[in-house]
Parts: C-alpha cells; sequence; structure tokens
C-alpha cells in the first residue's frame, strides 16, 4: 500500500478488503456516490485492497449493498485511532502523566542542600545567607544563580578564603575552606635555601650568616644562622636576610619523525544509558568503528544522598577518526620538541624569578635518526631564602 498524508494519519484512515463477483463495481459506485478511495490493490480475482477515511467508511452500506460486495477492516491506521485506545485505559495514560509530572516536578526543585569543609558555626552561617537569598528545599533549580551565592557568601563571611559552590541535578553543595593564619615559629628563626642554587647577593640583616656570596648551596641548606653573633653572646634572634641565587631549570620533549595522527571523520554513534540506582538500561547503537573517541554527557534527574544519583541519564557519544601516519622534517620536529622543552623548563620557574640566560641541546641525527631530543636548561636569578624554624638547639658553624 502507499503511505498515506500527514493529514490522512492525523485524521485517521482505515484499509479495508473487499470481496464479491465485481469488485470493479465497487469502485465505480463509490465514485458515484462521492466516497474517497486510495491505494486500490488487487489481490487476486474477486478481492481488493482500498484505503478510506473514518467517514468514508461509515458511507459505505449504500455502496456494498448496490455493488453486491462485503468488506472488512484490515487495519485502523492514524492519531485517531491512538486517541480512541488511549481513552479506553484512561487510569493508566493518566497514572502516567502523573508520574511524568511528579518526575519533572521532584528534578527542578533542590532535595538537598550541603555544606562541606565548614564547622558547626560557620555551617549556620552559611545556611543564613542562603535562607535569605530564597535558597531552600524545594526551591526552583532556575531559581538558583551558583556565582551569586558564591559573591554572598564570600562578602558575608571573611573568615573564608574560598568559597565554591555547584548545582548537580536536585543537590546544591557548598564547599569552603577556611582563611589559616600563618604560624610564627616561636625561638629562633633561621634562613634556608629554598632551590639549590649558587648565591650572587647576599644582604645581612639580622643573624649570622654562613655561607657567602659565590657558595654553592643546596635546597634546604641553612644560610643564615638565628643568632646575634658572638659579640652579643651568641642570643637567639629570628634571622632575616636578603639572598638572590643563581638557580638552573631544566625542560625536555622527544618528537618523533613519524607521527599518528587521528582525525574525526564526522560520523556518529550515540548510546543512551538510563541508570536507576545500580540499575541500566542501554538505548542506541554503540557504532562498530575500527577507531573512535568518546564523549560523555551526563543529566541527574533525581539526586540522591552522599553526592549520589538515583535517576540520571547518560549520552554516550562516539566519534569515528582515521587514523594516518604523518612524516614530520627534522625542523617541524625540532620545532615542536622546542616549544614543549621550553614551556616545561618554564612551568618550574617561580612568578618573581629574573630569566638571564637560556641554553640548548638538540640531539644528533646521526646518533637518533627517528626522533629529535631538545633539552633546554633555563638559568634565573632569584630570592632563594626561606625562614626556617630551629629544630635543634644545635647550630650550623659559622
Amino acid at each position: 500500500m502507499v503511505g498515506a498524508g500527514l493529514w490522512d494519519w492525523l485524521r485517521g484512515y482505515v484499509i479495508i478488503r473487499v470481496e464479491g463477483r465485481a469488485p470493479e463495481r465497487f469502485v465505480n459506485m463509490a465514485a458515484a456516490y462521492r466516497v474517497e478511495l486510495a491505494d486500490v490493490t488487487m489481490l487476486g480475482p474477486g478481492m481488493m485492497l482500498v484505503r478510506t477515511s473514518v467517514d468514508g467508511y461509515r458511507q459505505l452500506g449504500p455502496v456494498l449493498r448496490a455493488s453486491g460486495c462485503r468488506a472488512a477492516i484490515e487495519e485502523r491506521v492514524g492519531a485517531a485511532f491512538i486517541v480512541a485506545r488511549l481513552l479506553r485505559r484512561r487510569f493508566l495514560v493518566l497514572g502516567a502523566v502523573l508520574f511524568l509530572a511528579v518526575l519533572y516536578g521532584s528534578s527542578s526543585v533542590l532535595w538537598t542542600i550541603e555544606v562541606a569543609g565548614a564547622e558547626s558555626p560557620e555551617r549556620e552561617q552559611i545556611l543564613q545567607v542562603l535562607q535569605a537569598m530564597g535558597v531552600r528545599r524545594w526551591t526552583f533549580r532556575h531559581r538558583v544563580d551558583c556565582d551569586a551565592i558564591r559573591r554572598e557568601i564570600t562578602r558575608s563571611l571573611l573568615q573564608l578564603a574560598w568559597v565554591g559552590v555547584e548545582l548537580r541535578g536536585t543537590m546544591l553543595t557548598v564547599r569552603v575552606a577556611p582563611k589559616v593564619a600563618p604560624e610564627i615559629p616561636e625561638g629562633p628563626v633561621d634562613i634556608a635555601a629554598s632551590a639549590d642554587a649558587v648565591i650572587a647577593r647576599l644582604i645581612l640583616l639580622a643573624g649570622d650568616a654562613v655561607v657567602h656570596e659565590g657558595d654553592t648551596v643546596v635546597r634546604g641548606q641553612i644560610m643564615v644562622v638565628g643568632r646575634a653573633g658572638p659579640s652579643a653572646g651568641d642570643s637567639p634572634v629570628h634571622a632575616r636576610a636578603l639572598v638572590q641565587g643563581r638557580v638552573w631549570r631544566a625542560g625536555q620533549a622527544r618528537i618523533p619523525l613519524t607521527i599518528e595522527q587521528r582525525i574525526r571523520t564526522g560520523r556518529t554513534a550515540d548510546q543512551y544509558v538510563l541508570r536507576l540506582a545500580r540499575a541500566e538500561l542501554r538505548l542506541g547503537r554503540t557504532g562498530r568503528f575500527e577507531a573512535y573517541d568518546s564523549e560523555q554527557f551526563c543529566r541527574t534527574l533525581v539526586s540522591g544522598r552522599d553526592d549520589g544519583s538515583l535517576v540520571e541519564v547518560i549520552r554516550i557519544r562516539r566519534h569515528e577518526l582515521h587514523v594516518e601516519l604523518i612524516r614530520l622534517s627534522r625542523e617541524q620536529a625540532y620545532s615542536a620538541a622546542h616549544d614543549l622543552a621550553l614551556s616545561a623548563a618554564m612551568s618550574q620557574v617561580p612568578g618573581e624569578a629574573r630569566v638571564i640566560r637560556l641554553s640548548e641541546e638538540v640531539s644528533d641525527e646521526s646518533l637518533e635518526p627517528r626522533a629529535v631530543d631538545v633539552r633546554i636548561v633555563v638559568e634565573t636569578l632569584e630570592e632563594i631564602g626561606v625562614p626556617q624554624a630551629r629544630k635543634s638547639a644545635s647550630l650550623p658553624a659559622g
């Protein structure tokens, strides 16, 4: 049978089997009575299938009597019949609608508000801030502005160093970190080296220096001792000094001359996972790709306690990849290795340090024909003196 149009499907139509000595007369009589027929298909002598609307079927009585044929419905198609079947099961439909409404409503409001990282007094203050902003249980999710909550809590509780607000499903989580006052060490304080270095400059403000400019020190070595010196009876003091040192840091990278490039072809396959607590229902296709990468999108419909999800929908999208081998010239490989090595070295340099020299080593083609190795050393001038509480009563030798 030829497919009907959308309008015919919405109104509903029937496919009927007509039997009689002269089914052709049935078609002619239907035209005379202005009953529309479509998709007339002969099944054999004295038998045919036709399609007509619901109203047309109701008008076939005179046509059948005049043509001497009989008709039986083979199939009922269309939205009208679907609605009629649903109406006969109205309580089932009503229950499904109510279930979906409750599920949608429950996933649209906050069920749980958690505060992590705060003691009891701060927790109560944070909850009071949320209450003042109109954020509480059963608040609609679209009314929750995480950035505004973070700003207001930071403004209201000055004792907090960091505030993070996350809305996940029906759970709002506020994570905080209190400010930690720096500990002031009791007793004498020495100055130690923060890195392996060569001392370039040393200005003593208080204490007794046990190293000099040009000396090599290792990380953690005491450079200035917290004592007043022999003239003051070696009494303990808090050592203070400006110590600058030359520090070297290295970064290395290796780039092969033949690399594997993976490019997305544009073909994708989606699979959906409906997770109810620990049960899973998987729908869709996984895609039979030889090579692919995937990404996952998760939407929590109903959240549980302990940052868990009772009901969530997960979409797993797989992207097909085309794999090909790319041949690089030594110049291209060197450029890439140089950038990576420099980035690795500079990532170790403190922000206040001053770069004074760069040196580079590149692998020999005769020794390494399949790749390019680059090593870059960054030399900096930086402050290397850090206060350190005296660990024992003994003093380093002057």
